[in-house]
């Protein structure tokens, strides 16, 4: 005989399992559809501030209520689906994941191009094509000679022939001085000194800060080594020039050309002439450049 008392205890659970069983099972199975809605609606009420609904869901239907088959165009996309994106709340995504941008404006400027020296072979062949092959330095001697000429006194046994021959000599002198002094201060002893003998341009503007570069060029320049130095280059060749001159120069009546006093004035009238040279040179691609517009 089975023991009553346990069978008693259980009688009722059996009755419900068989009774509410069934009905649990299938509404645990119509439940499980909704749970990935259910995971979705908890998580975008937890990050709402990075889940973005694309647009508003559809109105909720009844349980079991059948959908209209067809639907108009602009019903549809007045109301597509309802679905949930990360990453669609760009304010959210940058302050979680902020991001360096940079201004185009803000861009610093370029470097500055390197510094590059010339070379000793560069230094002679610019050297020798200023001294021979300029005809700016045939224009300027000319020139000179002409203004030596005009400062002379006119003797009276002298003609045209003997002006003419003596502004040709003077001319020949000059070019003479000219090309020593070219040869030695922008060829052999830049290459001795390490020195670069060309002229830079002022980077400021104004015309005072450029004409004060202008006339600085004349005594510093810019060594290989991209440094300013004192231009040494530069004395050493007026004063080997200066000193050479007394081998050709003339002295005329009132005009001592040759000697020590003669060496020292021309040395001295070299800083001046410079001064002026490096200002010409310093503006006159701006005063062509006017021009041309």
């Amino acid at each position: 005989m089975p023991n009553r008392p346990l069978l008693k205890l259980i009688a009722p659970s059996l009755f419900a399992l068989l009774a509410f069983g069934p009905q649990a099972a299938r509404a645990q199975q119509a439940a499980r559809p909704a749970a990935p809605e259910a995971t979705a609606a908890r998580a975008a009420s937890d990050f709402g501030h990075l889940l973005k609904p694309s647009a508003e869901p559809e109105a909720a239907t009844a349980a079991g209520a059948a959908k209209p088959e067809a639907a108009p165009a602009a019903e549809a996309e007045a109301k597509p689906a309802a679905r949930f994106e990360f990453g669609r709340d760009e304010g959210a995504a940058a302050r979680l994941f902020p991001q360096t941008t940079q201004d185009p404006s803000a861009q610093p400027t370029p470097a500055a191009q390197p510094y590059v020296p010339l070379t000793a072979e560069q230094k002679m062949s610019r050297a020798f094509k200023s001294a021979f092959l300029s005809p700016q330095g045939y224009a300027l001697s000319a020139f000179r000679a002409t203004l030596t000429q005009l400062g002379e006194d006119e003797l009276p046994d002298k003609d045209f022939e003997d002006e003419f021959g003596d502004w040709a000599a003077r001319f020949g002198r000059n070019v003479a001085n000219r090309a020593t002094r070219t040869l030695f201060a922008s060829g052999v002893y830049p290459v001795l000194f390490k020195q670069d003998p060309r002229y830079e341009r002022a980077t400021k503007k104004g015309f005072l800060n450029r004409t004060g570069h202008a006339v600085s060029r004349v005594f510093v320049t810019r060594g290989d080594n991209g440094n300013l130095q004192p231009n040494v280059s530069r004395f050493a060749g007026v004063v080997t020039a200066a000193g050479l001159s007394n081998l050709w120069e003339r002295s005329t009546p009132g005009h001592d050309r040759v000697g020590t006093d003669a060496t020292l004035r021309r040395i001295a009238r070299s800083f001046p002439n410079d001064m002026i040279y490096n200002v010409i040179r310093e503006f006159l691609p701006d005063v062509i450049g006017i021009f041309r517009k």
